[in-house]
């Protein structure tokens, strides 16, 4: 995000995570990590959240069952409605579970910038999940 954007954004992500009915929270390796970090702020602040990448029984059963590529999308699809948020961390933001996990659903998608290294684009993101939680 441009230096001065940053404030703005983070205004309109906490008024969505206020509107939704329930925040979905998800990632991959250390967009993992930080996904159910962010999940413990919501939690912290009376947001009703939930990390799809915390259980990880259904997330094997699924990858097992159905494939890797719907270890978010299955979770969401039994659970979220269409009144519900999903936060998605990814550096890449091309992984095949994100990308059938975001499809046609309200979705806020924190990906990393071209050419910003794995660790940069997780600090990055980090942070701001940080200052959301400030906010709300």
């Amino acid at each position: 995000m441009a230096g001065g954007q940053e404030p703005m954004v983070v205004t309109g992500i906490v008024e969505d995570i206020r509107k939704a009915r329930f925040v979905w929270v998800c990632g991959n390796g250390g967009s993992a990590a930080t996904a159910e970090h962010f999940t413990n702020d919501l939690f912290s602040k009376g947001i009703k959240a939930f990390c799809l990448n915390s259980n990880t029984s259904i997330m094997t059963m699924i990858a097992n069952d159905f494939g890797y590529e719907f270890v978010f999308s299955k979770q969401l699809d039994l659970y979220a409605n269409d009144d519900d948020l999903l936060i998605a961390f990814s550096v890449s933001g091309e992984s095949p579970n994100i990308l059938s996990a975001i499809a046609g659903r309200k979705h806020l998608l924190v990906r990393g910038e071209e050419g910003e290294s794995y660790q940069t684009a997780e600090d990055r993101h980090l942070k701001l999940s940080h200052n959301i939680a400030k906010q709300i």
